[in-house]
């Protein structure tokens, strides 16, 4: 519905329902309080010439983007539109203390956006976890500690009071991306998020992959032999940052230095810093071309706070152009550090509207 309303015949052309359809819809949602006549056009005689609107109040939405060191959320109505947002250090006391943090969050947001928090319904939680589809088991998280293994859904939902979801949070990085970010016209993506450590999100004819257990584009955890006499190493062990730093004291580098100074020195023309950098650079496209090879992705996003920067994402391209058979757009995320947020609020307004609305009735 248009922010100032839209009349019932508009309304009926529009979602291709009979006028008694509608009308019986449009009864149904202002008893429940989520529509409401908002004026009426003159000249246009009979209950046609009213006017009706969301109450774009009347329930909210929560999306919350769980990290290692900062927990951010946001609140949104009914339209999608964010009406407050706050973010923190992560409590890492342990779950019951995160669920407590998250909870928390909701009632300082919705007293900054002043709504009453029985109106929240609907909360979705990015969370660097793999999140079993069955029952909310978390497994393969290693930043968070004390939550390997247990269902986080259900107390955490008792503690907020509404419907709670839980969603890798790269997946939910790339639901930005193909909502509004780089990938909005693309299918078929592979999200990469690089930093503290790697993980990945896929996308298949415009559907997330998750898998079995949830742990669907976890390129971390893929085995790539080394250059050295090292046997099978997971990804991450070779290009988080971590793996970096050591590979760079390995080449002589100072070992004081973070992967910041690492990129900067790469820029200034030390060897040891650009030799890291491009094994890095080539250990990740190896991850790249795999999932490539067996989904043929049109489009690869890169996100994190290495994944970001451009002079990493120019050497991994150049490494998956050697290696795969035909183009494919290496690119870097659109939304930045905010992804996995603006992934959770786009989620939760689809589950809240999923919710309250449904599918339209037939007529």
């Amino acid at each position: 519905m248009a922010c100032d309303g839209i009349q019932r015949p508009a309304l009926a052309r529009k979602l291709g329902l009979s006028r008694q359809a509608t009308s019986d819809l449009l009864a149904g949602l202002e008893t429940r309080g989520l529509v409401e006549v908002s004026g009426s056009l003159k000249g246009v005689p009979g209950r046609s010439d009213l006017l009706y609107a969301l109450r774009d109040r009347a329930a909210v939405g929560l999306g919350v983007d769980v990290g290692g060191t900062k927990v951010a959320a946001a609140l949104l109505d009914l339209r999608g539109r964010v009406l407050a947002e706050r973010a923190e250090p992560t409590d890492r006391g342990g779950p019951p203390r995160l669920i407590a943090q998250i909870s928390a969050l909701a009632d300082t947001l919705c007293r900054d956006a002043g709504v009453p928090r029985f109106h929240l319904r609907q909360a979705v939680v990015g969370i660097p976890a793999a999140v079993d589809p069955q029952d909310g088991r978390l497994t393969l998280a290693g930043n968070l500690p004390g939550i390997e293994g247990l269902s986080f859904r259900d107390p955490l939902q008792a503690s907020m009071g509404a419907t709670v979801r839980l969603e890798n949070d790269v997946n939910l990085a790339l639901v930005a991306e193909m909502a509004h970010g780089t990938a909005c016209n693309c299918g078929n993506v592979l999200f990469v998020g690089l930093g503290t450590g790697i993980g990945g999100a896929l996308a298949v004819e415009g559907r997330l992959v998750r898998g079995a257990f949830g742990g669907g584009g976890e390129l971390g955890y893929l085995p790539l032999w080394g250059l050295q006499a090292k046997g099978l190493a997971p990804l991450e062990r070779r290009v988080g940052e971590a793996g970096i730093r050591d590979h760079y004291v390995s080449l002589g580098g100072e070992t004081e230095h973070s992967v910041r100074d690492i990129f900067d020195a790469a820029t200034a023309g030390h060897p040891a810093a650009a030799a890291a950098l491009n094994e890095a650079a080539r250990f990740v496209a190896q991850g790249v071309v795999s999932a490539l090879a067996l989904l043929d992705m049109e489009m690869v996003v890169f996100g994190g706070s290495i994944g970001a920067r451009t002079e990493f994402i120019d050497r991994v391209r150049v490494h998956v152009e050697t290696s795969w058979m035909r183009p494919v757009a290496v690119v870097r995320s659109s939304a930045g550090s905010r992804a996995g947020l603006l992934g959770a609020v786009e989620t939760a307004h689809q589950s809240l509207l999923d919710e309250l609305f449904g599918p339209l009735p037939a007529g």
